[in-house]
């Protein structure tokens, strides 16, 4: 009777836990836990206006301006003799804590100020970047600024003169950067730009099609996608830095555009971007949530360009890279239980790049691919291994370049043997 009863209860309970399976899998995914209520819902949202103002306070003596593209700077006053204070508001009040600024200050005779950063729906999360021209950038002095962590603002202390301090986030990295970059890229023979699309305002969606493969011969397809987010700088300095190596004039590269295509959208939010958004694109939208119903122009242009891979019989995609931006360094794989194609590829490749780079910090995180993010799709869309690349806010800006290319040439090597393979 004991018997009976032992194996009364345990097909109950492993009923029980299909039922729970069940119902676990087959829910809708509705964001991860840092994003905000209705993330997965991408049709047009109405957006906060920012307008372009240069504001003087103090009788006229410090003014701040924010016209510039990339800018993100709402208001200014000030607050008593000696501190000021800038208010930053999100395109959107629903948004993930990603408090972009940038703006310039200045004062019309010498003077040292403090000025707080204060925030509307976020908190202080990136150090602030000095510059004098725009191009050149190094972190504040920790010296010059402190938090509160209470009350989510940052406080700096300045040295102004007439001529503008730019003050930022990250280093601006806008399209006037972009350019020159891409411009120079396509002038190699063997690097196709494009425009695959539009974006809300009418910026292009641009692609890279990098190879020297012969026209009739099989070969494999590389995916990068970059800058969904407009404040993730340090992702798209490692998208860079990567498409540079593959662009290389080594043997490891030349070898590897022998052999495969590299489809490349590197600045696939530009609207975000030269607007100075948190997170989203022009109409309020995390575009790293839209690759599911595509309700918006950029994801919808990239998806498009990427569908024709589908049915070509002299390509395969073999991976795919979304390069982001986080606190730390982190590569976001997808569960090593689901068979991708090639089969456990970015797990061989991280375990390379940490044997290579011991004391540098890498952190993985599997997921389960059920979200509508970039990975995900080029997953179930071509059964291809993808991972989203995340680079640490604060990452020594030498050592990622280092990084980032060694994680380039792994890559090549890896899917040079793959192909070789298959």
């Amino acid at each position: 009777m004991a018997n009976r009863i032992h194996t009364f209860y345990s097909v109950l309970v492993f009923l029980l836990i299909l039922l729970l399976w069940g119902c676990s899998t087959s829910e809708e995914f509705s964001g991860y836990s840092y994003d905000p209520e209705g993330v997965t819902e991408t049709t047009d949202k109405e957006t906060n206006p920012h307008y372009t103002r240069v504001i003087g306070v103090n009788d006229g003596k410090i003014w701040v301006s924010n016209d510039f593209s990339g800018a993100r700077m709402n208001d200014f006053y000030q607050v008593n003799d000696s501190l000021y204070r800038v208010t930053i508001k999100p395109e959107h009040n629903e948004i993930n804590n990603s408090p972009w600024y940038a703006f310039q200050i200045w004062s019309t005779e010498p003077d040292t100020i403090k000025l707080q950063l204060d925030y509307e729906h976020g908190n202080h999360r990136y150090l602030p970047k000095l510059s004098k021209d725009g191009d050149n950038w190094q972190s504040i002095d920790s010296t010059s600024f402190s938090t509160d962590t209470t009350e989510g603002t940052a406080t700096l202390t300045l040295n102004l003169k007439e001529e503008p301090l730019w003050v930022s986030a990250q280093e601006l990295f806008t399209w006037d950067k972009y350019k020159p970059w891409l411009d120079s890229l396509a002038q190699k023979s063997f690097i196709t730009p494009d425009t695959v699309g539009r974006s809300h305002n009418n910026l292009p969606i641009i692609k890279l099609n990098i190879s020297e493969t012969n026209t009739d011969d099989p070969r494999g397809v590389m995916i990068i996608t970059g800058r969904l987010h407009p404040p993730e700088v340090t992702g798209a300095l490692g998208t860079e830095a990567f498409i540079n190596e593959l662009a290389s004039d080594t043997e490891l590269a030349k070898k590897f555009r022998d052999n495969f295509e590299i489809w490349a959208y590197p600045f696939a939010n530009p609207d975000g971007v030269q607007q100075g958004h948190w997170r989203y694109n022009a109409r309020g939208v995390d575009l790293n949530r839209d690759w599911e119903h595509f309700n918006q122009p950029e994801t919808r242009a990239i998806r498009n360009d990427l569908l024709t891979l589908k049915n070509d019989s002299l390509r395969k995609v073999y991976y795919g890279i979304d390069f982001h931006s986080t606190d730390e360094n982190i590569f976001y794989p997808i569960n090593r239980e689901e068979e991708t194609f090639p089969d456990d590829f970015t797990y061989q490749w991280i375990d390379s790049l940490k044997q290579e780079f011991p004391e540098y910090p890498i952190e993985v995180e599997p997921f389960p691919p059920n979200s509508p993010i970039t990975k995900n799709w080029i997953f179930h869309t071509f059964g291809a291994d993808a991972v989203t690349y995340e680079i640490s806010d604060n990452a020594p800006r030498d050592s990622m370049h280092t990084v980032t290319r060694e994680s380039a040439r792994i890559i090549m090597k890896q899917l040079l043997e793959e192909k070789k393979e298959h």
